[in-house]
């Protein structure tokens, strides 16, 4: 006869800030069973009717056992307390692995807070740069924020803020991310092994939580570094109920420009904010929301014959909101309901002798989901749930006066609305202490002019346990994606956009193989993991020879569809714990397309395929308040297609001489391998000052080896022409200033 069951479950906070913590693991040592808390800190344990003794462990505080007779179902709500770190056992949490229930090999969450000591660009810290220096993820230009993940285009990764899709991520054409560090509680990647509740993009989930808002006091928390400061205020409204969150950032390249001779008249800035609600024991409503703007404005002071100012600007807008309700409907079932609204578009315009254009595009969404945890017993952890989300779209609205007319005339694009829509459900079953099998499906679709796509997609990820420290895992992903981004460059241009699948374009989907290892190495207490992939993608874009994208509103008729493979391994050590810390990582990869109309119909490689990637990344803990990181990273060269010829033709009037072009194979050749060595140096308040605070010293790229950012054709002294790879930046010092009250 088999033992009765109780449940025990309730909510794991901060004993500071009663905020509530995210992948706490909670395990009974007695039945060597155990779960983990999810993104808003609920847990739920089915354990035999007997004596238990569970412990509640995170990295960074001490592990609280608690040892009770459980003759009952019982809710039980923890508080964990930060342990008083020594010099000789300093944990470093920046990059962990979630491996808490043995499932994530392809899963890495980042800790935003410990982000501060590690060279960054500029000062300025960076959670989507971090994700850069892991295997299966290749950096775009330099300095620039993309992520490339596992041979997919930027365009293909998930970036959710609480819930709600963030279009355009960057600042400064991509130099720096939208995410104020100081406002962010967790972060997560998942590269592959993708749990049916995620999808909609083809390679890879990054999943942000911000702050809740500190339920018992009012902290202020800042910073100011070489090109922005920032600000973040969380307190309670009423203790232990109501909390909330204010941070904003903004540059001010333009104020610093002013110093110089060549005034920069550009700025960006951000603003999230956040209000926690906790409703009852069971209840707890959360709104959020993102607003940020990128704004240039150059002009002159004096007006034309005209009256009309002269000039040229522009405006990137982003904005979120989510508005969630948590509801705890039985010990068992856990449930998180979300209205979400997120929009990006930009605004172009210039004036000059009495002409003048504005050209505008966005898009908008309207979103309702609904997630549910169900922990059935100790063996099964299901997930279902749906979305539904209405995406608008208004591409090139254009408006014109003068004599521009002519030429482009004013015009106000028909919308394009596109329903998106998902249901899924998932079990995670542990078949024994050593085995956990993981298995979903996805059933996702879109309505879009008149035109309706469906399909599945089924998950798997199993993991096996050999030994108490080495386990092998693998999995299977079907990925969808109904919308994808017009671009005309390879670095985020304010004219970039977003357009949804239509009759003729049909939706992205790919299938992911993952095959690893993981081992955990106690004695330097490091941990190794291995991995080999293959992703086949369908129906990707690329564009036709010669295609003109911008402002094209029949921009179908100017790309192809085709297919794209990747495949690769990937190698990471990292050292956790201890005075000197961190990790390598390296990726092995491949990826190729495969259209008939370009290449004459053979394989050519993407223009992001980089053979080998290299990143090291060291952190030493001198004493209590000096720290020193390093970061050391090499990448093959990106792809291009040269021009290795010409020849001369005559038209067919024979008074003019045509200079034809010879060019190699698409993508034939890779720009020179490009490697930067990035330092700091990180002096803290003494720990038992109330008032904290960072002084950060760094160098990046210090011996000033420019990475090659353009390819140009230049004519050499005898007349032949030749490539030069002129870089962007060269040795860049910089400082920040951090603080927390």
């Amino acid at each position: 006869m088999l033992a009765q069951k109780r449940v025990i479950s309730g909510y794991v906070s901060d004993s500071l800030s009663k905020e509530s913590m995210i992948g706490v693991s909670v395990f009974d040592q007695k039945n060597k069973q155990g779960n983990i808390t999810n993104s808003f800190g609920f847990y739920s344990i089915s354990l035999p009717a007997d004596s238990v003794e569970i412990s509640f462990s995170f990295v960074g505080y001490s592990t609280q056992i608690i040892k009770l007779l459980l003759e009952r179902d019982t809710t039980m709500n923890v508080v964990l307390h930060h342990e008083i770190s020594q010099v000789k056992e300093v944990k470093i949490t920046a990059l962990k692995n979630k491996d808490q229930d043995g499932m994530s090999l392809n899963e890495l969450k980042i800790d935003p807070k410990k982000l501060i000591t590690m060279p960054s660009f500029a000062g300025e810290t960076d959670p989507l740069k971090i994700m850069q220096l892991m295997p299966g993820v290749k950096a775009g230009q330099e300095g620039t924020n993309g992520i490339y993940v596992r041979g997919g285009n930027a365009d293909q990764n998930l970036i959710l803020l609480d819930d709600a899709p963030v279009y355009n991520p960057g600042h400064l054409l991509g130099f720096f991310s939208v995410f104020n560090n100081d406002a962010i509680k967790d972060v997560k990647l998942i590269k592959g092994g993708f749990d049916a509740q995620y999808g909609g993009r083809l390679s890879s989930v990054v999943d942000i939580r911000t702050e809740d808002g500190n339920m018992r006091k009012t902290e202020l928390e800042g910073g100011v570094g070489l090109l922005s400061s920032r600000f973040t205020v969380q307190g309670p409204i009423k203790k232990d109920t109501i909390s909330y969150m204010v941070g904003a950032r903004r540059s001010y390249i333009d104020q610093l420009s002013k110093l110089t001779n060549f005034a920069v008249p550009y700025y960006f800035y951000d603003l999230n904010a956040k209000i926690n609600y906790k409703m009852n024991a069971k209840t707890r409503l959360y709104l959020s929301g993102y607003f940020g703007n990128d704004i240039l404005t150059i002009g002159q002071a004096n007006k034309d014959q005209y009256g009309t100012l002269s000039g040229f600007g522009f405006n990137l807008m982003n904005s979120t909101a989510t508005l969630r309700l948590n509801r705890e409907h039985s010990a068992k079932l856990f449930a998180n309901y979300s209205l979400i609204t997120t929009g990006f578009g930009y605004d172009v315009s210039g004036q000059f002798s009495g002409n003048s254009i504005l050209v505008r595009s966005t898009i908008r969404d309207w979103g309702a989901k609904a997630d549910y945890n169900y922990y059935a017993n100790d063996k099964h952890f299901v997930k279902f749930g749906g979305f539904f989300t209405t995406h608008v779209f208004t591409p090139n609205f254009i408006s014109t006066s003068g004599e521009i007319t002519e030429f482009i005339k004013s015009r106000v694009p028909n919308t394009i609305y596109m329903n998106e829509f998902a249901a899924y459900a998932s079990d995670q079953y542990k078949v024994n202490s050593k085995f956990v099998l993981n298995y979903g499906l996805r059933l996702s679709g879109a309505l879009v002019q008149q035109t309706s796509y469906m399909g599945l997609e089924p998950r798997i990820m199993t993991a096996y346990q050999l030994t108490k420290k080495f386990a092998i895992k693998a999995s299977y992903s079907r990925m969808r994606q109904y919308m994808h981004l017009v671009s005309s460059s390879t670095v985020s241009l304010p004219t970039d956009l977003w357009y949804p699948v239509t009759k003729n374009v049909r939706p992205l989907y790919s299938d992911q193989y993952t095959l690893g290892a993981e081992w955990t190495l106690a004695k330097i207490k490091s941990k190794v993991v291995v991995e080999g992939y293959y992703k086949k993608m369908h129906n990707v874009i690329q564009y036709k020879e010669g295609a003109d994208i911008l402002l094209n509103d029949k921009f179908e008729n100017e790309i192809l569809a085709g297919l794209a493979e990747a495949y690769g391994g990937e190698f990471f050590i990292q050292k956790q714990a201890g005075r000197f810390s961190g990790w390598v990582g390296y990726t092995l990869s491949w990826s190729l397309n495969y259209f008939a109309e370009l290449n004459k119909g053979k394989a050519f490689y993407s223009k992001f395929d980089r053979r080998h990637d290299l990143s090291i990344v060291l952190n030493y803990k001198v004493n209590d308040r000096w720290n020193l990181s390093a970061v050391w990273v090499y990448m093959t060269g990106a792809r291009f297609t040269p021009q290795i010829g010409q020849y001369f033709m005559p038209n067919s009037s024979l008074t003019e001489i045509n200079v034809i072009p010879i060019y190699t194979d698409r993508n034939a050749v890779t720009m020179s391998p490009t490697h930067r060595l990035d330092i700091s140096a990180t002096l803290m308040s003494k720990p038992e000052k109330k008032f904290k605070y960072d002084l950060v010293f760094g160098v990046y790229n210090v011996y000033n080896r420019a990475s090659p950012f353009v390819v140009e054709i230049a004519r050499s002294s005898n007349g032949s022409l030749t490539y030069q790879q002129p870089g962007l930046f060269g040795i860049v010092p910089y400082f920040a200033y951090n603080f927390k009250i």
